[in-house]
Order: structure tokens, then C-alpha cells, then sequence
């Protein structure tokens, strides 16, 4: 019986030292709005909904974060009770048709790997946006 617990206080050391869920990071965005009219970015949220990001009228800039499970590669956007909602896709589009002139912002989601942030020059004219990497 002695041998038994003597193993207690080694089990509990090694379950206080593994961490119980995994840590998340902040994934960084700015835009920088270098057209001549607004632009509006948004994400698409578990499937069917979409969230609003920010808007940029010419000349401005928004700046936004999401989480990033690292351990998964999970991309979120925790709701109003603090729920973590995957992150479907990101956009930035014309202020008022951002969807029909949307240029997709590409979302690192490598489990095990912490992206880096994004900065993005974007103008949204003739139809379409279009960002570049600064």
C-alpha cells in the first residue's frame, strides 16, 4: 500500500504541468484603403454568417484581430458570450457590395504554426478590389 501512495504526488505533478487546453494567438490585420472609394471587410463564421470587420474610407486604414488555435490551425472570431466561432473566409470589398467585389484574404491554417500578420494595401475599383501584401 505504500508503494501506491508514493505514485500519487508523481501523477499530479505530471497533470499540473500539461496544459489543459491550448494557448490561442492574435492574428493581426490592417488595410490600408489606397482607392478612391470606401471599402468594407467582413468574414464568413461557421458557415452562414458573416461578421463585420471594419470600414476604410480613402486614404484610412482598419486594423482587426482573430484567434488562431495554434495547435489546430483554427482560425476564430469569439462571439458575445465569449464562444470561438471558425472563420470560413475574409474579405475586403466596395462599401456597400463588398460580396459581389470581394478580394479574398488567404488564411494561414497550419496546425502547429503561428501565422504572422497581415498587411494589406487594397482598392476597390471598376467592379472588383484588389489587395497586395505590403
Amino acid at each position: 500500500m505504500k508503494v501506491h501512495l508514493l505514485l500519487i504526488p508523481a501523477f499530479v505533478s505530471i497533470f499540473a504541468a500539461t496544459p489543459a487546453l491550448s494557448a490561442a494567438q492574435a492574428l493581426d490585420f490592417a488595410v490600408e484603403n489606397t482607392g478612391k472609394t470606401a471599402l468594407k471587410c467582413s468574414a464568413a463564421i461557421a458557415h452562414w454568417f458573416s461578421a463585420d470587420l471594419g470600414e476604410a474610407a480613402p486614404g484610412a486604414s482598419i486594423s482587426f484581430s482573430l484567434g488562431v488555435d495554434v495547435d489546430s490551425g483554427t482560425v476564430f472570431q469569439k462571439n458575445s458570450v465569449g464562444d470561438k466561432m471558425a472563420v470560413q473566409r475574409v474579405w475586403c470589398g466596395l462599401k456597400g457590395d463588398d460580396w459581389r467585389t470581394r478580394n479574398e484574404i488567404p488564411l494561414e491554417r497550419r496546425a502547429g504554426v503561428t501565422p504572422g500578420p497581415v498587411r494589406l494595401q487594397c482598392a476597390a475599383e471598376g467592379g472588383k478590389t484588389r489587395c497586395v501584401a505590403q
